[in-house]
Parts: structure tokens; C-alpha cells; sequence
């Protein structure tokens, strides 16, 4: 990706582009500096931009005063984490909707607000419980992932699918282009991914890798060419989940570690 970067930086320098790139403060771009480059540092989100945020995710209505100021403490101006936890906080089910907003159905639990974005996306999930497998599938599959595909992993009858991944919509964890049989899902943040995907065993991880590079030949021959293994198809099945996995996983998790020697030989089998 930083290679695509620095190629487009500098084909675009005399062309009437404008070209908007987000990154994260540890990366150091090499054409920062450049005339034609102006960058612009992105601060937290002061308190009343996250008050501004949290209204706008619980569509109008005012929550508790109190729930609020935890809101804002914990998610230190963090937008996704505003969001989430804001989202989390609605889900939890100690509000009471009145006609001015929200009121809390007696005094605020200790633990009923997540500390961290990981916490608050995992409590999310829980309480998605009869569809949360759907989504750890997917995410075994990678930040995006086409409907035919989890189809052929997870043995419900369509009707059952289409109602869990619309649960996953609704909670907006996970986006949909297109529809049924060709939709194309995709996480809301890489972190949802790595949170629904961390939840799995690891055994289950390795039964779903092989799977997933077994069920669908098709990914198969398009990962072909991106992978660096330049073995036959039949024993690309390695290749093909460590394409899969570094391709999506953040921070450059692989699945190297979670495919066995008794994969590897049934591979070459």
C-alpha cells in the first residue's frame, strides 16, 4: 500500500488532483514535505464534539447526564470508540426510553459501560449471541467477505443466513454492497474484525482456514497471482489463508502460526 501511495503522490504532481489520504501518527510518509503535499494533524474530539456525536447516534434523544460524562471520559475524544460505546451503552439494556430521551432504569451498574473499544465491541457481539457466529466466520474469511462464501461455510438454509447477516447490519458492525447471492459484506473497522475473530478458538480458527481455502477454488485462482508461494493450485491452500489472513488482519497478525505440520502435510499430499 505504501508503494501505491508514493507512486500516486508523485504521478498526480502536475496533474489538477486532489488526492485526501488518512493515516495514523506512526506512519511516516516520505513525501510529506513535498510542494504539492499539505498535511493537516487531526486532534481528539473535544467534549462538546462528542456530546454533538452521541446525540446524533441515539437519533435526537438525550441520555442521562451521568451515562454521558462517562461516554466522554472513557473514549478520550476517540471517534470510533464514541460511537460504539455510545451504541453499546443503548444495547446494554439499562435505559429506559421516555418522552424526553433516556433515563436509567435505576442506579448506573459498575461495570455496565466498557472501559476500552475492545471491551465495548466484544460486549456488542455478546449480545448478538445467536448470530455472533456468523460474524466470527466472516471475519475467519477477512475484513470483507461475499455472501456465496460464508453460505458455503455456515450450513443455514438462506432464509436463516439472510436474517442473521441483516442482525449484523442493523447493529452496524457489518455493511452490505449488492445483494443476496452476490452481496459483499464488509466490516465496519478493522477492529470489529480483529475483536469477532480473536473470539474464535483457535482450533475452530484452523477447522474454518481450511475451509475456507478448500470450499471456494474460485478465490483460489484470484489469490493465485498475490501470493509468493508459486505452487500448483492443489497445494496453494496454505497460501491462499495466509493471503487471506495478511491481507485483512490488522497490525500484520498472520495465520502462519495456526496452520499445523499435519496441515501442511495433507496439503502436500
Amino acid at each position: 500500500m505504501g508503494e501505491l501511495l508514493d507512486l500516486t503522490v508523485e504521478r498526480v504532481r502536475q496533474l489538477p488532483v486532489l488526492a485526501l489520504f488518512t493515516f495514523r501518527p506512526e506512519f511516516e510518509p516520505p513525501w510529506v514535505g513535498l510542494p504539492n503535499v499539505s498535511t493537516l494533524t487531526l486532534g481528539r474530539l473535544d467534549r462538546s464534539n462528542v456530546q454533538s456525536m452521541v446525540v446524533r447516534v441515539t437519533g435526537g434523544r438525550m441520555l442521562p447526564a451521568e451515562v454521558t460524562e462517562h461516554i466522554v471520559v472513557k473514549t478520550d475524544g476517540n471517534p470510533l470508540f464514541v460511537e460504539e460505546l455510545t451504541r453499546a451503552v443503548l444495547e446494554a439494556g439499562i435505559l429506559v426510553e421516555n418522552t424526553e430521551g433516556y433515563r436509567l432504569d435505576g442506579p448506573l451498574p459498575p461495570l455496565a459501560i466498557p472501559a476500552t473499544l475492545h471491551d465495548s465491541l466484544m460486549a456488542r457481539l455478546d449480545r448478538l449471541a445467536p448470530v455472533k457466529e456468523i460474524g466470527q466466520i466472516g471475519a475467519a474469511i477477512g475484513r470483507e467477505f461475499s455472501y456465496s462464501l460464508l453460505h458455503a461455510l455456515v450450513g443455514l438454509d438462506e432464509t436463516a443466513l439472510k436474517d442473521a447477516l441483516a442482525r449484523l447490519e442493523d447493529a452496524e458492525l457489518v455493511f452490505r454492497r449488492g445483494d443476496p447471492p452476490e452481496a459483499i459484506y464488509s466490516f465496519k473497522h478493522a477492529l470489529v474484525q480483529e475483536v469477532a475473530y480473536e473470539n474464535l478458538l483457535k482450533g475452530r480458527r484452523q477447522v474454518l482456514h481450511r475451509r475456507i481455502a478448500e470450499s471456494d477454488d474460485e478465490q483460489a485462482q484470484r489469490l493465485e497471482g498475490k501470493t509468493k508461494c508459486p505452487a500448483p493450485r492443489s497445494q496453494l491452500i496454505a497460501c491462499v489463508v495466509l493471503s487471506v489472513r495478511s491481507s485483512y488482519l490488522p497490525f500484520g497478525k498472520l495465520a502462519s502460526s495456526e496452520i499445523t505440520r499435519s496441515d501442511q502435510s495433507r496439503i502436500g499430499a
